[in-house]
C-alpha cells in the first residue's frame, strides 16, 4: 500500500512540475531598464505601479529599455522579448510591451492577445502624441508613467464595450487632422526656404551682370541693320501637358494591423523615432 501511495505522489509531482516551471518562467519583471534611464526612486515607483495595474487588469503592462537591438528591427525585438520571456495573462497572453532603444532612439509598442483589441492603430497614434514629447525632452519617467495610465484607459474602455478608435475618439483626438497640420507647416517652411534661396541667387546674378554690362535704354543699338528679314510665318503645335491629381479619402476601417512573430504569436502595435 505504501508503495502505491509513493508511486501516486511521484506521478503527481511529475504532472505538476511543468506547471510550476511555467509559472516560474512567466514570472518576469514588468520593468527592465537595461539602458539606465531611470533613477532608483523612479524605478521603484514605476515598477510598483506596473505590477499593481497589471495585476488589477489581468493584463501585463511591460516597459523595456535597451542600449541596442542586436541587429533586429524594433518590432521584431519587442515581439520576441515579450514572447520568449513569458509575458501575458491567460492563454492569449494578454498584454503589451513598450520598448525604448537608445542606439537609434527607437520606440515601439507591441500588443498581444486582448492588447490587440484594446490598443488599435488609432490607439498607437494617440500614444505617440501623448508619450513621445516626454521621450524627446528626456523625461523617461514621465513617458513611461503616461504610457501606463493610457494603456489602463484603453483596456477599461475596450472592456466596457467599445475600444478607442476612429469612431470612438479620445477627447476628439483625430490623427488625420494632426497630420494635415504637420503637412501645412512643412509646406510653409519649404516655401519660405525656397523664396529665401531664390532671392539670394537672383540678387547674386543681378549683381554680376550689372558690373559687366552697362544698361542701355534703346534696343536698336543692339541690332545689326538689315540682318533679319521675315518672309513667312506659321504656327506649329508641339505638345500638351495633362496633370492628374489623386483625391485622398479618409479611411474608416479602424481596428488593429497585425503580424506574426517568430514564435508564431499574433501581435499588433507600432512605433517610430523620438
Amino acid at each position: 500500500m505504501k508503495k502505491v501511495l509513493s508511486l501516486i505522489v511521484v506521478i503527481a509531482l511529475l504532472v505538476a512540475l511543468p506547471v510550476f516551471a511555467f509559472a516560474a518562467e512567466s514570472d518576469k519583471p514588468l520593468l527592465v531598464d537595461e539602458a539606465g534611464l531611470l533613477s532608483e526612486s523612479e524605478f521603484s515607483l514605476l515598477e510598483e505601479k506596473l505590477n499593481s495595474l497589471s495585476e488589477e487588469l489581468n493584463f501585463d503592462i511591460v516597459v523595456v529599455t535597451v542600449d541596442g537591438l542586436d541587429g533586429k528591427s524594433p518590432m521584431v525585438f519587442a515581439d520576441d522579448y515579450y514572447d520568449y520571456n513569458g509575458y501575458g495573462y491567460g492563454e492569449s497572453h494578454d498584454g503589451c510591451l513598450f520598448l525604448i532603444s537608445m542606439e537609434e532612439r527607437d520606440w515601439y509598442v507591441s500588443t498581444t492577445g486582448y492588447g490587440i483589441t484594446a490598443i488599435t492603430d488609432y490607439g498607437i497614434d494617440y500614444i505617440e502624441s501623448a508619450v513621445v514629447p516626454y521621450l524627446s525632452s528626456g523625461d523617461y519617467y514621465g513617458a513611461f508613467n503616461e504610457f501606463a495610465e493610457t494603456v489602463v484607459d484603453f483596456v477599461v474602455e475596450a472592456r466596457n464595450g467599445s475600444a478607442y478608435d476612429i469612431d470612438n475618439t479620445i477627447d476628439g483626438y483625430n490623427p488625420n487632422e494632426r497630420s494635415t497640420g504637420d503637412k501645412i507647416k512643412t509646406v510653409l517652411i519649404c516655401i519660405a526656404a525656397g523664396l529665401i534661396i531664390s532671392l539670394i541667387v537672383t540678387f547674386g546674378i543681378k549683381r554680376s551682370y550689372t558690373k559687366a554690362v552697362k544698361f542701355n535704354r534703346d534696343a536698336r543699338n543692339y541690332l545689326v541693320p538689315n540682318s533679319m528679314k521675315i518672309t513667312n510665318s506659321y504656327d506649329n503645335f508641339l505638345y500638351s501637358t495633362v496633370t492628374k491629381v489623386k483625391i485622398q479619402t479618409e479611411s474608416s476601417s479602424g481596428g488593429s494591423s497585425t503580424h506574426t512573430s517568430s514564435s508564431g504569436t499574433s501581435h499588433g502595435g507600432g512605433g517610430g523615432k523620438f
